[in-house]
């Protein structure tokens, strides 16, 4: 797999500091340190749940005493490298791909996969329709249908509520090009929002009476993300995204802070100089991002990570 991205050149006005960074002491380290973690999510009594890029699992970690227990074992429900992750209610859902940096990889289809939350137990595996390539990231609508980006082809996948398998929701070519495409997803205010990873552009899927996708448009940011990779909703047109400042060695990203106005938005930097983060999630005013680091993994010349951990990053008011 040929992965090639170029950095972006600024556009427009400068963008804003906002001075709220992981101080010492507020990084919740994960204890294997061949885990690589990508995508994260929160369930409602402060539980941290991400997986392994390299080892196909699941683990949940305590937002309270960080601690950390395994969730699902290596190869659970099909998984091969774990993406991203949502948690909808007493269900866990998980993106599994196989971009190769797997000890599993080569033994399973690319899919969305399903665990119970209390017990861990597989509870659904859903495949990519056919020309499906990699499973990215995940949304859930207000109607409870659960969202899925692919990286590799222009399309996002739905499935419905008590749905027994992944239909195509949105297939546009504007989202085909080299490398990592549609990346982060969420919704907010009746319409799906996607980041584009390869171009670091933010996209706006309006939704059709019957739930169907309808019309794209690019939301003008001041800049382009450089690895636009997590997309978080707060709600009243704000997001977190996390950019993660590319694949290439010692890249660093930062954490965002986007808020809407119209067809525009602005851009306020939470927190900078972070080691090539990939995804976030809010408990109370707190986002907890992972730091993927995935330089090392696809930039032989990186040399071994640093010890993985999740940052406890203080929110600005603007943005609680």
């Amino acid at each position: 797999m040929k992965l090639s991205l170029t950095p972006f050149a600024l556009i427009g006005a400068l963008v804003s500091f906002v001075p709220a960074v992981a101080q010492s002491g507020t990084a919740i380290p994960l204890p294997d340190p061949a885990f690589a973690p990508e995508g994260i999510s929160a369930d409602a009594d402060g539980n941290l749940y991400t997986g392994s890029l390299t080892q196909g699992r699941l683990i949940a970690i305590s937002a309270k005493d960080h601690s950390v227990r395994d969730f699902a074992p290596a190869g659970a429900n099909g998984m091969v490298t774990v993406v991203g992750l949502h948690v909808a209610g007493d269900t866990v859902f998980a993106c599994s791909s196989d971009p190769g940096i797997s000890a599993l990889t080569g033994t399973a289809a690319p899919a969305l996969v399903a665990f119970d939350r209390v017990t861990g137990a597989a509870s659904g595996r859903y495949e990519l329709p056919a020309g499906g390539a990699f499973c990215n990231d995940i949304a859930q609508l207000p109607d409870g249908t659960i969202l899925a980006t692919d990286s590799f082809a222009p399309r996002i996948y739905a499935l419905a509520p008590g749905g027994d398998q992944l239909e195509i929701w949105l297939e546009d070519a504007q989202f085909s090009g080299e490398g990592f495409n549609l990346n982060g997803i969420a919704y907010d205010d009746g319409a799906v929002y996607a980041l584009r990873y390869n171009t670091g552009t933010l996209h706006r899927i309006a939704i059709e009476q019957n739930g169907q996708s309808g019309a794209v448009s690019q939301v003008a940011l001041p800049r382009n993300i450089h690895g636009a990779d997590g997309l978080t909703a707060l709600g009243n047109g704000r997001f977190l995204i996390v950019e993660g400042g590319g694949l290439s060695a010692g890249a660093t990203g930062a954490l965002l802070g986007v808020t809407l106005n119209g067809d525009a938005a602005t851009i306020d930097t939470i927190a900078a100089d972070l080691n090539v983060p990939t995804t976030a999630t809010v408990i109370g005013t707190q986002a907890y991002v992972i730091e993927g680091q995935l330089d090392h993994l696809f930039d032989p010349s990186a040399g071994p990570a640093d010890p993985y951990r999740i940052l406890k990053i203080q929110l600005p008011a603007a943005y609680r």
